[in-house]
């Protein structure tokens, strides 16, 4: 279900957006693959197993607001901003079990605690000022600067289950530390980050035929930054993680991704 109310405001020298959402999405499953340590309730010694997990019944709400602004302050220089606010959260506990190869029936580990957890993929607030220049000699350059917030780590739905909390037994942990658990499983937060990126181009007619190129620089000051990333599901109850997060480099620590600065560069010719 989406709801999105948008409002224009439009003149000769300005353009300008504003729209509110708010999005609902319902019933949904998720099915990941990985090797897990320290799993309860498989009736074997083992507690480790190549699994397929399946997250169901998974209920997600997206609610934000978006504005864009255009000036055209004379024929050839155009201002633009825009900025966005958003919160993504899970909002509802969704269904958790594994299946594998390694053992026989399907293992149901109940509820994974994932309400009001922030939904990964990106960040969840953003704004950019840029201008932009058209010569009327048909080339034409523009830059903007870019201001990203609110991106997080994907959490592990198998550790905010009742197997966190359990022992291979099937009895709970002993020496479990409430305080410790909740640090543990924690959402990261990544750092916020600004970007700066330009775009330039040039066309002209040769011969009844338009010839030109096209050249887009992103992350000019090659900055470094997370962008996302995902909790790794190998240790799947309190001990594992607690003993991995102690050593001075975790073997199972979470995977991040980003980008540094790119180019791209484009020659053209239009008939």
């Amino acid at each position: 279900m989406e709801s999105r109310i948008i409002l224009w405001y439009r003149s000769s020298k300005i353009k300008a957006r504003l729209s509110a959402y708010y999005t609902q999405i319902k019933d949904a499953t998720e099915i990941s693959f990985y090797y897990a340590d320290g799993l309860s309730g498989l009736g074997r010694n083992s507690t480790t197993a190549f699994v397929q997990e399946v997250l169901s019944g998974i209920d997600k709400q997206h609610l934000g607001l978006e504005m864009g602004v255009e000036a055209q302050l004379t024929s050839a220089i155009k201002l633009k901003a825009a900025a966005a606010l958003g919160q993504f959260v899970y909002s509802n506990n969704p269904e958790l079990y594994l299946t594998s190869d390694d053992f026989n029936d399907m293992v149901d580990y109940g509820t994974s605690y994932l309400k009001n957890y922030r939904i990964a993929g990106g960040p969840q607030r953003a704004a950019q000022i840029g201008f932009e220049y058209r010569d009327p000699d048909y080339w034409w350059f523009g830059t903007t600067i870019n201001f990203f917030s609110q991106a997080f780590l994907d959490v592990s739905p198998l550790t905010r289950t009742a197997n966190f909390l359990n022992d291979s037994d099937g009895l709970p942990i002993l020496n479990y530390d409430e305080n410790v658990a909740e640090k543990l499983l924690k959402q990261e937060q990544f750092k916020d980050y600004m970007l700066v990126n330009a775009i330039g181009g040039k066309s002209c007619l040769v011969k009844g035929k338009f010839i030109g190129f096209f050249v887009s620089l992103n992350n000019i000051f090659d900055k470094l930054y997370k962008t996302g990333g995902f909790e790794q599901s190998r240790n799947a109850n309190y001990r594992t993680l607690k003993q991995d997060r102690e050593r001075e480099n975790p073997i199972f620590g979470p995977k991040y991704y980003g980008t540094g600065a790119s180019y791209f560069a484009m020659i053209y010719v239009r008939f």
